[in-house]
């Protein structure tokens, strides 16, 4: 799978004086694992990654950043020019299966806004609608005849507003959330669920591990694709995704 992506956004200074905001050197992900029913193969992923372009109007102490005047806004726009490559691979000990069942990604990297522009509401500096852009491909390698994946999208907005599949109308390789489509397998095997949200960690005894007691879970719903092919050419996916406040 190959994946680039443009994150653009808004800085606005509340202000009433002039203030400097060092632009993120690099753009971070958390890798959020979801939750894969027990008959669908694991895989495991190697990622090639590389350093994003963060546009910026000067330098101050020695950081990359802007001057923003007072309740004034500025754009920022961070590119991934060369694509990030993810190498997905079928446990070794099961390619040797006659009859096998599809493959199932179940990582997906979530982007914290709040990450980037750490404790800004607190210095007056509001960040809003900003947007994901993201397009790629994913292309079967020849070691075998036929693939058969569901993979959530590769990167997410952390309580993201809003998004948008923009894919090739000859292929439609889009299901509404992985969310759902692990309830309907779990509810095909009779399996209780005893969440609401397969992503809410199961807490047997009332806690978390390292004895956490807090049970206030933001839960994401993560679109996803799903297809099977026996063709090796790329299948190409677009999205994007906001996020206002």
């Amino acid at each position: 799978m190959s994946v680039t992506y443009k994150l653009t956004g808004e800085i606005t200074n509340t202000n009433p004086y002039s203030i400097f905001v060092a632009v993120p050197s690099d753009i971070t992900f958390e890798e959020k694992t979801l939750l894969k029913p027990e008959d669908f193969l694991d895989v495991t992923i190697e990622k090639t990654e590389s350093s994003g372009i963060v546009f910026y109007d000067t330098v101050f102490n020695g950081k990359e950043g802007f001057w923003i005047p007072p309740y004034t806004t500025v754009k920022i726009q961070i590119y991934q020019p060369l694509p990030i490559i993810y190498n997905i691979k079928i446990d070794e000990s099961q390619e040797n299966y006659d009859v096998i069942g599809p493959v199932v990604v179940n990582k997906v990297n979530v982007i914290d806004l709040n990450k980037l522009f750490p404790d800004a509401k607190y210095k007056g500096i509001k960040i809003g609608k900003f947007r994901l852009y993201v397009r790629g491909y994913i292309v079967k390698g020849n070691d075998t005849e036929s693939l058969s994946i569901i993979v959530p999208i590769p990167w997410i907005i952390d309580n993201y507003d809003e998004f948008h599949n923009l894919g090739d109308d000859k292929v439609n390789i889009w299901i509404s959330s992985y969310n759902k489509w692990y309830k309907n397998q779990m509810k095909r095997k009779n399996i209780y669920i005893d969440n609401n949200d397969p992503l809410i960690p199961k807490m047997d005894d009332g806690l978390l591990s390292g004895g956490d007691t807090n049970f206030n879970f933001r839960v994401l719903d993560v679109p996803a694709m799903a297809f099977t092919t026996s063709s090796n050419q790329p299948i190409k996916f677009y999205y994007t995704i906001y996020k206002y406040n």
